[in-house]
This record gives C-alpha cells, sequence and structure tokens, in this order.
C-alpha cells in the first residue's frame, strides 16, 4: 500500500506524479553505520609543517627573464641580419668548407664579425649561472646586482681570452689557424645559445634542475671546441701543431678555473 500523497514531496510532470523519497526519510541512526578506526591516530610518525606554509614566489620581478628577453632579442636580429639558419651554423662548425662557405653568403669578413655571437651566448651562461648561485647555492654578495657583475667578469674574462689567443696565432705564425678556430667555435656558441636560454628562464620560474642541462649545454659547447681546435690544429697548422693545441687549451680552461675558485671561496 502506498503511503498517502501529502506526506511526500511531489512535483508535476505533466499527468505523471514523481516523488522524491530523499526529503521523505530521516538520517538512519549514526549507531548502525561501520565505524572503522582511523589510519591517523596512535603512530609514532612525528607531525611536521603544522602551520600553513607561505606560497614561494620569485621575488625578481620578472628581472631574470627580461634579461634572458633581451639576449632572445639580440640574437634574433643578429641572426636575421647575417641571415643565419641553425643547420648551416650546425654545418659550418663541424666542416671548413662548409664554414668558408657560411662566411662568403652572410658576409663574414673576419673572427671579428662574430663577437656578437660570442656576447650573446657568454652573457646567458652568465645569467644561468646567476640562476645556479642564487636558487641553488643561495650565494647573494650584492643582491640585484649580481647578475650584471656576473656578465660583465664573463665578458671581461672572454675579451682578454680572445686577445690572449689572438697574440698566441701571430706569435706561432698560425693566425689564419686561429682565426678560424675562433670562427668554428662560436657557430658551436650560437647553437649552445638557442638551448641556453630557455633552460635558464625554466630554471628561475619552473624548476631549478633546467640549471644544470644549461650546464650540460655549456660543457658540450666547451668539448666540441676543444675538439674542433685539435681537428684544425692537425690539419692545417705547420711545426707549432700540439704546443698550440697546448697553449690553446690552457687559454680556454684558466677562465674555468677561476670562476670555479671563485664560487668555492664563496660556498
Amino acid at each position: 500500500m502506498m503511503p498517502p500523497t501529502d506526506t511526500l514531496d511531489t512535483q508535476q510532470n505533466g499527468d505523471s506524479l514523481l516523488f522524491c523519497w530523499d526529503s521523505v526519510f530521516g538520517i538512519p541512526d549514526q549507531s548502525l553505520l561501520p565505524c572503522h578506526k582511523s589510519l591517523f591516530s596512535d603512530h609514532s610518525m612525528p607531525v611536521k609543517h603544522s602551520e600553513p606554509l607561505p606560497r614561494v614566489q620569485s621575488d625578481d620581478g620578472g628581472y631574470v627573464f627580461a634579461v634572458c628577453i633581451l639576449l632572445v632579442i639580440a640574437f634574433l636580429i643578429f641572426a636575421i641580419l647575417r641571415k643565419f639558419q641553425i643547420k648551416n651554423v650546425l654545418a659550418a662548425a663541424f666542416s671548413s668548407r662548409h664554414t668558408n662557405i657560411l662566411m662568403r653568403d652572410s658576409g663574414l669578413k673576419n673572427d671579428f664579425s662574430m663577437w656578437p655571437a660570442s656576447l650573446i651566448y657568454y652573457s646567458s651562461v652568465a645569467t644561468a649561472a646567476y640562476v645556479a648561485t642564487s636558487d641553488i647555492f643561495d650565494i647573494h654578495l650584492f643582491g640585484m646586482a649580481d647578475l650584471p657583475i656576473l656578465i660583465g667578469v664573463t665578458l671581461l674574462f672572454i675579451f682578454l681570452r680572445h686577445i690572449l689567443t689572438k697574440l698566441l696565432g701571430i706569435a706561432s705564425g698560425e693566425k689564419d689557424t686561429v682565426a678560424m678556430y675562433t670562427i668554428t667555435g662560436t657557430f658551436f656558441q650560437l647553437a649552445g645559445a638557442t638551448l641556453v636560454i630557455p633552460a635558464t628562464i625554466a630554471a628561475r620560474y619552473a624548476d631549478t634542475s633546467f640549471v644544470w642541462f644549461a650546464a650540460a649545454i655549456a660543457a658540450l659547447v666547451f668539448v666540441l671546441r676543444l675538439a674542433r681546435v685539435l681537428s684544425l690544429v692537425l690539419s692545417k697548422s705547420g711545426g707549432f701543431k700540439l704546443y698550440l693545441f697546448y697553449y690553446l687549451c690552457i687559454i680556454e680552461i684558466i677562465p674555468l678555473l677561476i670562476f670555479t675558485k671563485l664560487i668555492i671561496n664563496n660556498m
């Protein structure tokens, strides 16, 4: 027998009557419900972080991002003016014939014409180093001035290294070989900058582990440049072959040793 309709909530839908049983029956007795022991009671695990944790936010106001965007703009302007394509740059980095073709098509007269690429690459590497020192090693020397100082010191090292490399080429009578080494090394740097800059942005604003990817790219560029100089020295230079290679390696490694020493002293 159906219960009286005046005890039910109803809704009229055409000729049929819809019953809503939810409001008819009361809440069942709580004692009839199954009882289970809580998993979070009677354990020996200490309570940590009981207080609300503040959201971690970058307080640089987009400082690193702005520097990286400027580097990207400078990179694009240089690549467009010189009509560089990444595949041609990579081919020129490994082949002297492609190097001569790219220099002819791009209007490169000497190794000095590629200086903007070196400035962009080493500025991006210095920015990645700033992210590593500030976010991973927690080294803060001059606050916001750390980044421009680090970029300036890095570019000063590169300038001095370039001067020593040119003097070494003149002293050894291998000026053309050293110039070719500088140009092909810059092609590696140009390709490396395309990966170091986005990795630096990701390391600063997403995950600091990306800084190790940028470091791996910089290390790969360094190794490829040394391998390339060995190839050029053995194929193009005269009787000063191995000595020239040794001296070029020393010039390349000294800035890294000085930078590593500075990092260790400030940790």
